[in-house]
């Protein structure tokens, strides 16, 4: 009997240091397909749109219907189609609802399914989903982001999106259930106070997944979301944001704000902090997450006590509390390079319109000779 072909998905948590695998993937398809693992997702984009179009959350992020109709449907035909075991990530599923997990995994009857849950410290996720929110056109604080979320109740729309996508024990659960043996869910720990985890999370994958990560390197293309959020970058986007009165389309905000002022420098002057008193109710819940993972049967990469948070610091400052300094700086920085590409894509559009215009007088002259001919 020939052996069941593997389907090993990413599925988040998002933001935990996992969101470079899918354009990390597609980077390295042919090398993987060498080896013997299909990537069919064509690329980052294609399994973003599969992944709202399960999640039904299309309009949320600026995409109509017929954009996502049937992404994930094509994905599954060319994995079907192959041969080999075959791997895609997407961060964004692990919110899904117990009927989206069903809706999925449906695509990939006949394979043997392993599902792949990065993970890290509560507080860590905390700062990384509100640095989310402000990109993607919010200007709420830190303080009230943080009430929100914590509530218990998960009243506020905002805590039933981070907790839905966020609480490892219930993703396990929901996810798990659906794949029904536990050593098929595979968790990689995401080491806490490392500033770009990709090397460690793309060595843990391959260990999974079965390739060697050390013969196929992470490029310079290959970006990832800064394990802490850059504060004054923040600070100012707040600030533009409340300008901007959504009058930018969502879909625009989340492509160019990043670049310009959520990514600030790797060692920013102000490392943001979380207020001491969250700590206790942050270690309680990582200590039951430990608690799982030790318990539930999982394959467990890494070292779950990074999933504690850091002890507080006296003289931290807060995520709110960006000095005028810095983010007069950091303003300052990204108007410039605004300006810059403003104008570089100023000639760009200068030197089209003159070669439409050299077209449209050759496209002129075609038809009077036309005309004179007939």
């Amino acid at each position: 009997m020939a052996r069941k072909r593997k389907a090993y998905l990413h599925l988040g948590l998002p933001r935990s240091g996992g969101g470079f695998l899918d354009s990390a993937l597609a980077e390295h398809a042919d090398a993987l397909a060498a080896l013997g693992l299909d990537h069919p997702s064509i690329s980052a984009e294609e399994m973003f749109r599969a992944a709202i179009e399960i999640r039904r959350d299309h309009r949320a992020w600026g995409y109509e219907r017929r954009e996502v109709e049937g992404v994930w449907a094509a994905i599954c035909r060319r994995a079907h189609r192959g041969r080999h075991d075959v791997v895609v990530s997407q961060e964004l599923l692990a919110g899904c609802t117990p009927g989206q997990v069903d809706l999925l995994l449906d695509g990939l009857a006949g394979f043997e399914v392993h599902l792949i849950v990065t993970a890290r410290d509560l507080g860590s996720q905390l700062l990384a989903a509100w640095a989310g929110s402000v990109e993607a056109g919010r200007s709420v604080s830190f303080a009230t982001f943080r009430t929100r979320v914590m509530d218990p109740a998960r009243a506020h729309d905002q805590a039933q999106r981070f907790w839905a996508g966020q609480d490892l024990g219930e993703v396990l659960e929901r996810w798990g259930g659906a794949v029904r043996k536990p050593h098929r869910l595979h968790v990689v720990v995401v080491p806490r106070d490392d500033p770009d985890p990709r090397a460690a999370v793309w060595k843990a994958v391959g260990e999974v997944v079965g390739f060697d990560a050390a013969a196929l390197p992470l490029t310079d293309a290959v970006s990832a979301v800064p394990a802490t959020p850059d504060p004054a970058g923040i600070a100012v986007l707040r600030t533009v944001n409340r300008a901007v009165d959504g009058r930018l389309p969502g879909r625009t905000q989340r492509a160019v704000v990043r670049r310009y002022l959520s990514e600030g420098p790797a060692e920013s002057a102000t490392r943001p902090a979380l207020p001491a008193d969250l700590h206790d109710e942050l270690l309680e819940i990582g200590e039951r997450w430990r608690k799982q993972l030790a318990e539930g049967g999982y394959d467990v990469h890494g070292d779950t006590t990074a999933l504690l948070p850091a002890s507080p610091e006296p003289g931290q400052a807060l995520p709110d509390e960006v000095p005028t300094e810095e983010r007069l700086s950091t303003a300052t920085d990204a108007l410039a390079t605004v300006l810059v590409e403003v104008a570089r894509l100023r000639e760009h559009n200068q030197a089209l319109e003159e070669r439409n215009a050299a077209l449209e007088r050759k496209k002129r002259k075609l038809k009077k000779r036309l005309a004179a001919s007939a």
